[in-house]
């Protein structure tokens, strides 16, 4: 499976989004995403040669408290609540693309990674997560017994 580390789901996202837009018209993709809910916050991954770094725009957070982020095998986990920062009911929204609420976010690393030097920063509504890249092999080769 040799490439495939380098194959992103969402890759081409933009042309793709151009060329729909340029078929389907401007208006499409603001006429559609009100029909499709986003049902968490938005988030990049992106790794170096020795750290992969996720970061999750995070609105409005106060305390660590509203936030929990943790590695289940080769899995990063982020859970919270994301507050609403205006009092109004659903019934006086307008247009609502931003999402507020509850969440959990699995997400599954591009690279494998150590459980140690592991470090979490939020700024500006950005959650910015490092996590170290495990050294060593990723791939072990396993004999074949022949009987």
């Amino acid at each position: 499976m040799q490439g495939k580390e380098n194959h992103l789901p969402n890759q081409g996202w933009g042309k793709l989004h151009s060329q729909v837009g340029d078929v389907l018209g401007e208006d499409f993709w603001q006429e559609i995403a009100g029909l499709i809910p986003n049902t968490g916050p938005r988030i990049d991954i992106y790794y170096t040669q020795t750290t992969v770094v996720v970061l999750t725009e995070l609105p409005g957070l106060q305390s660590a408290d509203q936030i929990r982020i943790y590695v289940e095998g080769q899995t990063l986990i982020i859970e919270g609540d994301i507050p609403r920062s205006y009092p109004v009911s659903e019934n006086r929204i307008a247009q609502s693309e931003r999402f507020f609420g509850s969440f959990r976010r699995p997400l599954p690393l591009p690279k494998p990674v150590s459980l140690n030097g592991i470090k979490a920063t939020y700024t500006a509504g950005l959650l910015v997560a490092e996590l170290p890249i495990e050294e060593g092999d990723s791939q072990a080769f396993i004999p074949v017994e022949f009987t």
